[in-house]
């Protein structure tokens, strides 16, 4: 799958969580892995986030997309420097964090037990790439057939598609295009 880090990756796990969430959709496949309560549980549970004897309810996956289309969005305008987290700010209004104590160290935790708190659990993913500034480098793919979020690890953070095979999609289009425009003159 594009966009995605191995398990080698020397990505922190929270950006691997952030990345494997909004890629929880394919949109070149029209694909969806949460399309039920139970395939958000099963989600959640192969990612370490839930106990496998919890039970999502039609609600919980409401909120879990929803969620995910405010990443979505917010990772889009990660490409021109403009902020547009309003729909991540409205679904994170459903999921309550608390300031937690371990270890003499503050940290930010789902203020809720279960699928929420879970899902809590990638708004602390988000806080934490805000601290470690790889919340800017989160991007979605520039090809419209793509879409696949990934890590821009480029020095200058120019990088626009999540493989080189996106932009080299991209680049021959362009190219037919001119040439195409080139020869009807």
């Amino acid at each position: 799958m594009p966009g995605t880090t191995s398990s080698a990756s020397p990505l922190p796990s929270h950006v691997d969580l952030l990345v494997a969430f909004t890629n929880s959709i394919d949109h070149e496949l029209g694909t969806d892995d949460l399309t039920t309560p139970a395939e958000l549980t099963r989600w959640l549970v192969d990612h370490g986030l839930l106990a496998r004897s919890t039970r999502s309810t039609p609600e919980d996956l409401a909120l879990a997309r929803r969620l995910r289309d405010g990443l979505h969005v917010a990772l889009v305008a990660h490409h021109d420097g403009e902020e547009d987290a309003g729909a991540l700010v409205e679904a994170a209004d459903a999921l309550p964090l608390q300031l937690a104590v371990a270890g003499g160290r503050p940290s930010l935790a789902p203020a809720q037990d279960g699928v929420r708190g879970a899902l809590g659990q990638v708004l602390v993913a988000v806080t934490d790439a805000t601290a470690d500034d790889t919340w800017p480098r989160l991007k979605i793919c520039a090809a419209d057939d793509c879409r696949w979020a990934y890590v821009d690890t480029t020095k200058n953070r120019s990088r626009a598609w999540c493989e080189w095979g996106c932009g080299n999609k991209a680049k021959t289009r362009s190219y037919r295009a001119r040439k195409k425009a080139a020869a009807a003159r």
